[in-house]
């Protein structure tokens, strides 16, 4: 008996004795990693509501920054459609851009143009017309396996004859839009061309009574439906067999095709919205 303690203790100690001694010399390695260049990012839109429209300009940072993207202040940004009208935008906060006038009319073709640190850029967008939203259906649902408590709300509404069309919904709770991986809602029509949609799920955690919300239907092109579905693959890539990341597409271009490139989408897009709150077990809101 007093053996084995003996070799127990012995393997305790040559154990500890290296441990004791990396710790007490554990050295902080500074790696210089390659930041990579700096690029324009463009989060730009144009809707056929009333406006005005707005494009936000930031500059790209190094991965471990741990801070908002610096804005890219200064720059000449201009919309224009293929009618002609054009749009001078005011910077009203820094990198933030806002129309003046413009209007987004369903048909119409618009270029984005950014004029900032000596280079070009243009983006370009049919704005093609939205759908009306019929309703949104809310009830409260008890606890399941993967699903907490709470209210779950469901989009009911027609879509329109002709296939081709494209659709993001953007859900706001109590003035903040959604923004987890789970909460980016876009699909095409090749399943329910011109047919009516109903029970559609718009929200992956659940909402509290009073809680108050507001949709958006946005009628994308195909272009932006595929960019959202590469940025939804990346952010879900992830995991042990996950695939290496991937540049994301983008419709901003440098008219310089040896300047630096540029990230980011500007969107042109018809849009019905609808909002109310909740009231009760279960309801249903109309436009």
């Amino acid at each position: 008996m007093r053996r084995r303690l003996s070799l127990r203790l012995s393997t305790y100690l040559i154990l500890f004795i290296p441990a004791l001694i990396t710790w007490g010399c554990e050295d902080v390695v500074d790696i210089d990693l390659d930041q990579g260049e700096t690029l324009l990012v463009v989060d730009g839109n144009v809707y056929d509501n009333e406006g005005p429209y707005t494009v936000r300009l930031n500059l790209t940072a190094p991965y471990f920054a741990n801070a908002p993207l610096p804005a890219a202040e200064g720059a000449k940004v201009t919309i224009t459609d293929n009618e002609g009208t054009s749009d001078r935008l005011t910077e009203t906060d820094p990198g933030v851009y806002v129309t003046d006038s413009l209007q987004g009319v369903p048909g119409r073709t618009y270029t984005l143009t950014v004029d900032y640190a000596g280079e070009t850029y243009t983006a370009v967008s049919l704005l093609r017309a939205a759908p009306q939203i019929d309703s949104v259906y809310y009830t409260f649902e008890e606890e399941q396996a993967f699903q907490d408590a709470g209210y779950f709300l469901y989009y009911y509404g027609p879509e329109l004859p002709g296939q081709g069309d494209h659709y993001r919904l953007k859900v706001y709770r109590n003035g903040e839009q959604l923004t987890d991986p789970d909460d980016l809602i876009f699909f095409p029509d090749r399943l329910v061309n011109g047919n009516y949609l109903f029970d559609l799920q718009i929200n992956s955690d659940p909402f509290e009574e009073q809680d108050e919300f507001s949709l958006d239907l946005l009628s994308i092109t195909e272009s932006h439906y595929f960019y959202l579905l590469e940025l939804q693959e990346q952010t879900n890539n992830g995991g042990l067999f996950s695939d290496p990341p991937a540049n994301i597409r983008t419709n901003v271009v440098n008219t310089n095709p040896d300047g630096p490139a540029a990230v980011g989408w500007f969107t042109a897009a018809g849009i019905n919205s609808i909002e109310g709150s909740i009231e009760g077990n279960e309801g249903v809101v109309y436009p």
